[in-house]
């Protein structure tokens, strides 16, 4: 979040902030929080920018060993709470109170914030040896302010300490995210010789290109594995670099090249059924392997969209690995297993309700652990019943995806290989997909 130390801050007293979910503090300054009675995720504070002689501080943090900056807070028991330490450590503990609750929009718009300042902070680092400050970043953003979170510069930084090294000192790069003046053509085209979605052709969010380079010579390919061996061809050169980036929240940030075509071995990874965490809005549903590699479906957007989408993920990891290619899976489940997925934007018709009932309970019948809230196929009928058209309409088509995932495939066999399928997909390792650099938590 925009920072809410120091005089520059434009928060005012009382304004509420909350801790973050997954923070990045050492373990004595997260230790000290708890047992303070503090909830990581949970406890909601409000700045005091004034303090009083009166006021009784009852918890003193020091949050690093660096800094000057001072924070006092007002917790839900009216109990204040000294911090003291950088400003970056400081504002990395927090987020806006109830930013946990955003619309698509709002999604969107902090996606391109977090790109925006890894792509300066790349730039700045590359080009010119030393990486933009904070307050730097912040006013080049604008109107997008609003948006940042401190947590984005600290990832940026731990990405750029993964990548420069890569580099051999290598300068002379345009900085663009996907798709806009060199790379827009580009996905045109890989996306029209692969038939994927962009991502799922190259999940690249920043792209490094030598200035010098002429950009016909892929754009001049037939053939999409003509195309991804060009591409590859200057990924190894350093001359093109597409970067698949992840907020990093633990110490260290990792590089790797994922490349496809060179995938020839399996992945050793046990994907026999674990559990599955199905919603009581049935908005969406968890899928989890014995490998702790998992699929969350559901739907993306608020309101009456109901298309679903897929995305893979591990347990216990703060960032997913990236969306299953759901263009190719619909197809791949019906010439597989002869079920149609059922799948729209607009809600589905009323007379659908009865067969997804019976899909879920089939679900139910094979499985025993289907939802940690959900006890059997009762309860879910009783909440499909006392709920409204959202409710219902959802409930139809995530029926489908669960039956599509979990029934039709007959056999063990069959399910752990429909779950390495989708783990493939979502590290973009299908056929037609290209090279990319991954820069994600080590």
């Amino acid at each position: 979040m925009a920072s809410v130390t120091g005089k520059s801050s434009t928060y005012k007293d009382g304004h509420k902030v909350q801790l973050v979910a997954k923070p990045s503090a050492s373990v004595a300054v997260q230790a000290q929080f708890k047992k303070a009675g503090y909830v990581w995720g949970e406890s909601v504070f409000s700045l005091v920018r004034s303090p009083k002689k009166t006021d009784k501080i009852s918890h003193k943090i020091q949050v690093t060993a660096t800094g000057n900056e001072e924070l006092v807070l007002k917790d839900a028991k009216n109990k204040f709470v000294h911090l003291h330490g950088s400003r970056t450590g400081i504002d990395g503990l927090f987020v806006h109170a109830g930013e946990g609750k955003s619309s698509k929009s709002d999604t969107n718009a902090k996606t391109e914030v977090k790109e925006l300042v890894s792509m300066w902070v790349f730039e700045s680092g590359i080009e010119k040896a030393k990486p933009m400050k904070e307050d730097e970043i912040i006013a080049k953003l604008g109107g997008k302010k609003v948006h940042y979170e401190s947590l984005y510069y600290q990832s940026a930084l731990k990405q750029l300490a993964a990548l420069k090294p890569k580099l051999a000192s290598s300068t002379g790069y345009t900085y663009e995210r996907q798709r806009d003046n060199l790379t827009g053509p580009l996905y045109d085209l890989g996306r029209k010789l692969s038939g994927k979605a962009n991502d799922n052709w190259n999940p690249g969010d920043v792209w490094m290109i030598k200035k010098n380079y002429d950009m016909k010579k892929l754009l001049a390919c037939k053939t999409i594995d003509e195309l991804n061996d060009k591409i590859a061809a200057e990924v190894k050169k350093k001359t093109i670099l597409p970067i698949s980036l992840k907020q990093i929240e633990t110490a260290k940030a990792k590089y790797s090249i994922v490349d496809p075509s060179t995938q020839t071995t399996k992945i050793d990874m046990d994907f026999r059924f674990e559990k599955v965490d199905l919603s009581e809005s049935f908005n969406n549903f968890i899928l989890w392997t014995k490998s702790g590699f998992g699929i969350r479906v559901g739907y993306k957007a608020k309101g009456d969209n109901f298309s679903i989408f897929l995305e893979g993920r591990m347990a216990g990891a703060t960032s997913q690995i990236g969306a299953v290619d759901k263009k190719a899976f619909v197809p791949h489940i019906k010439d597989k297993y002869g079920y149609d997925l059922r799948n729209g934007q607009n809600a589905p018709p009323k007379t659908e309700y009865p067969m997804a009932k019976k899909e879920l309970q089939a679900v139910f019948n094979k499985y025993t652990r289907i939802s940690n809230k959900i006890q059997d196929y009762k309860g879910a009928e009783k909440l499909f019943n006392a709920g409204g058209d959202l409710i219902k309409g959802r409930f139809s088509n995530i029926s489908s995806f669960m039956y599509g995932m979990l029934v039709a495939p007959k056999t063990e066999k069959q399910f752990v290989e429909l779950m390495e399928y989708c783990y493939y997909s979502a590290k973009k390792l299908t056929s037609g997909a290209s090279i990319y650099i991954l820069i994600n938590e080590g």
